[in-house]
């Protein structure tokens, strides 16, 4: 699914995200699920205690895992914008407390790309933008867009060492 562009060329990542954030989710708090049956086991088969706590959080979970899993990813989707120019790369995100980075290009000292299984699957990738003062990430975004990033980059920060060497 491509970016949509929204107001003066920010741009929001694909609504693939959140499916995969999705499906990150129910992995994770299957595994959460799995140790509080496995816990609460012991406690009556072995330990003969009655796990009346557990039953508080077995539901502290499940309204956690509601808030992960439906409103998260949405919020994120809504609220997360990135941009990029001949010079800069914006990121955009914070639902309460909004967060916006400006990196110059000519400052990136290292790009790193990742991906997984599910991010694969759906075609997406991570960027991580590193400079000496910090990073900016770029979550499941597109694998062409990813890359075309990477190679913008890359282009202009030789066309700036080159610009250096020739002073």
């Amino acid at each position: 699914m491509q970016s949509s562009t929204l107001e003066s060329g920010w741009q929001r990542l694909s609504l693939d995200s959140v499916k995969v954030e999705r499906q990150y989710v129910a992995i994770r708090f299957s595994l959460y699920a799995l140790l509080i049956a496995v816990m609460t086991t012991v406690q009556i088969v072995w330990l003969d205690l009655s796990p009346w706590w557990m039953w508080i959080v077995t539901g502290l979970v499940a309204a956690l895992f509601i808030l992960k899993f439906y409103y998260i990813p949405r919020l994120r989707y809504n609220y997360f914008r990135y941009q990029v120019d001949e010079e800069f790369l914006g990121v955009k995100s914070g639902v309460i407390f909004r967060k916006i980075e400006i990196i110059p290009l000519v400052k990136v000292q290292f790009i790193d790309t990742s991906t997984g299984p599910l991010l694969r699957r759906a075609g997406l990738m991570n960027i991580k933008v590193n400079t000496a003062s910090g990073f900016a990430e770029i979550q499941r975004l597109e694998e062409r867009r990813t890359l075309e990033l990477r190679r913008h980059i890359e282009r202009f920060a030789k066309l700036e060492e080159q610009e250096e060497e020739s002073l």
